[in-house]
């Protein structure tokens, strides 16, 4: 929930060792968990593109991205010791093709989703287009547009009241298996709704794989469109959004000062045809403000990013 306008807190000098110099102790040790997570069909990028598949990247099990990933995600797990009082760290990667699920060690971390939750909602609305045949107005149809791709909380705040509010989330968990999530304690609240990368990436492949042509299309072209500045002015160009931005890339970003911390997450799907599924959340300090905690949340996409590409 983006309640912290960008004019109302200046960013302050970061208090936290830089990322580079953080990096040095990922050669420590890591606890980065590496799964199998069931695989399954993806045709919306074969729509998209016929000559295109799901197998047709560059990169294949066993090959560097198998070994570099887990030394990347452990890099950016280095975050968590330095401040572990303050700040956490949730990565969480879904390699589609593999059907491997790379976990970081704050990876099934609950955390407040910010407006990651619109994610969640948006889904099981469309959800229920599918299942029991609800129809959307014209209005409806914009607000979801504006929710994912320019995080509008006006739209949300419209589709939470109308849509049952935490019932969607609620629902989301039992279609997409979810077990870290959990609806907001406030109903009023919905970016106080807990979540884990692990569960955004569940929702994400809910999305690809069983859901229907349509629905797949309006969740991804709208995060695909992100626009540079939010609904409020707020610079979404960070995580896997940063510049330049990745052709490949359809994310949903979420920002949020509640008392001491920052909430700042960055996830979505990159990659040939739609490979990755990325979850970067992270609960910073908010002394720290959102240009420091955006230029760390970045520095872990990149790393995350690169080692799938090598």
């Amino acid at each position: 929930m983006e309640h912290e306008p960008p004019g109302r807190r200046r960013a302050r000098r970061s208090l936290l060792l830089p990322f580079a110099a953080v990096l040095v102790l990922a050669t420590i040790g890591s606890s980065v968990l590496i799964v199998r997570h069931t695989q399954r069909a993806d045709d919306y990028y074969r729509a998209a593109d016929p000559n295109s598949g799901a197998g047709d990247s560059t990169l294949t099990a066993g090959t560097s991205a198998g070994q570099t990933l887990p030394a990347a995600i452990a890099s950016v797990d280095t975050l968590n010791a330095v401040q572990p009082s303050v700040a956490s760290y949730g990565v969480a990667v879904l390699d589609r093709t593999t059907g491997q699920l790379t976990l970081g060690s704050e990876g099934a971390t609950p955390l407040y989703s910010a407006s990651v939750v619109k994610l969640f909602t948006v889904v099981d609305i469309l959800h229920r287009t599918e299942a029991d045949g609800l129809v959307l107005t014209p209005v409806q149809q914009a607000d979801i547009q504006r929710a994912l791709s320019l995080s509008d909380d006006s739209a949300m705040n419209a589709l939470w009241n109308q849509f049952g509010g935490s019932r969607t989330v609620i629902e989301m968990i039992g279609l997409a298996n979810l077990r870290d999530t959990r609806p907001p304690a406030n109903p009023g609240e919905w970016g106080e709704t807990l979540i884990s990368a692990r569960d955004v990436v569940e929702v994400y492949q809910y999305l690809l794989s069983s859901m229907g042509q349509s629905s797949r299309d309006t969740v991804l072209g709208a995060l695909a469109s992100a626009q540079q500045s939010g609904a409020d002015g707020f610079d979404q160009a960070f995580g896997l959004l940063r510049g330049p931005r990745s052709a490949t890339v359809a994310a949903k970003q979420g920002w949020m000062i509640d008392g001491p911390q920052l909430y700042l997450h960055s996830t979505g799907v990159t990659g040939p045809s739609g490979r990755y599924v990325i979850a970067l959340l992270s609960a910073q300090p908010a002394t720290i403000g959102y240009q420091t905690a955006k230029a760390y949340l970045s520095a872990a996409a990149t790393t995350v990013v690169d080692a799938l590409a090598h």
